[in-house]
């Protein structure tokens, strides 16, 4: 009985992981990265560039800048922050 009042605890945990957040978006373990500067930002993980255009968005707004998609190759979309 001690064996699964631990199992439950990390289940919960592991589960919660899962769930869909700002950062990740299809809800798996691995959420999507947002990595750039005032110029540009490329956000990795996604599908095609429209999941990755939101965040692109949010991540230019804080320049007071728009996202607009440069390229998309290997689940990584980059875009001008314009």
């Amino acid at each position: 009985m001690m064996g699964l009042n631990r199992a439950l605890p990390l289940a919960l945990l592991a589960l919660a992981g899962c769930a869909t957040s700002e950062k990740n978006i299809y809800g798996g373990a691995f959420g999507q990265d947002v990595v750039g500067n005032a110029v540009s930002v490329i956000v990795s993980n996604v599908w095609n560039e429209m999941d990755a255009l939101p965040l692109a968005e949010k991540h230019c707004q804080t320049y007071s800048k728009s996202a607009r998609l440069n390229r998309f190759q290997d689940n990584k979309a980059s875009f001008d922050c314009l």
